[in-house]
């Protein structure tokens, strides 16, 4: 079968191996210039593998041999499932990597921002060495609101207890059993964010979660507290955050992701020195990359095999799209 890599992923030489047993492949190390070209890649493929690159219902339309689209991380936002759905492809996802990754990323932030690290470093390149400009506050004692609490929610939770912190969620159906196993307290959104002094989000980008952080919750927020986003940026309203940063009613945010990226030159977020960014790599480690391409290929060979796993539109199962394919 034709496998084509469709933009860049972690791909070694012995994983590589794995793709060539499975048929003939083609591996893009650069993203397509526009749409057209990301078209032209795919055309005669039979399995896709896409990253960061999205998967609109023209990519759909443009390879008619199209059978599966493997996503090379968790979240499928970027793939139209409906498109997918219609032309019979399955589409499967990585959905279990990276909780120890991203929940460390969130204290580098949190501890970066509090310390005023990236302010220390810039100013001393300037020739600064006054240390009297730099106190900081620290994690102990400090109350931290998760909102989230799947494996990478529940693994900050694990690691705040470290810093000897007081933890908040809140959840539709609280749980006495849950909390006492987790080490936290379940309360209304209301209370999580006037009482936590770092707000972490930790959902996936749905219906019921976008913006879910905007200008009415912002307010409600602690003055002087911080904001963490690891999960998707249309889960907090971008411009409302920049207004209340702006006005210093936070007093700093670390952004990983965000509402378009890459992340507009002209994006407001650039000019505020006292927000933390990063180009959604909060997943970026050796081990977790490692992690991500094994079951990819692995969701790819299981599909080869005609049983296909970590499928996110199981309805094209039910219109027998999951055939068994040919191998060399």
């Amino acid at each position: 079968m034709k496998i084509v890599v469709a933009d860049p992923i972690f791909l070694t030489e012995a994983y590589r191996r794995r793709l060539d047993h499975l048929g003939e492949v083609d591996v893009y190390d650069t993203y397509p210039a526009d749409d057209a070209g990301f078209r032209d890649r795919i055309r005669d493929a039979e399995v896709v593998v896409v990253g960061r690159y999205g998967m609109r219902a023209d990519a759909f339309a443009a390879a008619p041999h199209l059978r599966m689209v493997a996503v090379w991380q968790t979240g499928y936002d970027h793939v139209d499932l409906e498109a997918a759905t219609r032309a019979g492809v399955v589409v499967s996802n990585v959905p279990a990597y990276a909780f120890e990754a991203v929940a460390e990323f969130v204290f580098a932030y949190a501890l970066a921002l509090l310390r005023r690290v990236h302010v220390a470093d810039a100013r001393l390149r300037g020739g600064g060495f006054d240390w009297r400009e730099y106190c900081g506050r620290q994690l102990m004692g400090m109350t931290i609101g998760v909102i989230g609490t799947g494996d990478i929610g529940t693994r900050v939770v694990q690691i705040a207890h470290g810093f000897g912190m007081r933890v908040l969620s809140t959840t539709a159906h609280p749980s006495p059993e849950r909390a006492r196993r987790l080490g936290l307290e379940f309360v209304d959104l209301k209370t999580l964010l006037a009482e936590s002094d770092i707000l972490t989000l930790h959902v996936p980008l749905t219906p019921s979660t976008e913006r879910m952080i905007g200008a009415r919750e912002l307010a409600l927020m602690k003055p002087g507290a911080i904001l963490i986003n690891t999960s998707r940026g249309r889960v907090i309203d971008e411009g409302a955050l920049v207004e209340a940063l702006a006005a210093r009613r936070l007093a700093g945010a670390g952004l990983d992701v965000f509402e378009h990226e890459p992340l507009p030159q002209e994006s407001p977020l650039r000019q505020l020195d006292n927000v933390l960014l990063s180009p959604h790599i909060a997943f970026l480690t050796e081990e977790s990359m490692d992690e991500c391409t094994f079951t990819t290929i692995q969701n790819i060979e299981h599909f080869a095999a005609g049983r296909p796993e970590n499928v996110v539109n199981p309805g094209v199962l039910e219109r027998g799209a999951a055939p068994r394919l040919q191998q060399p």
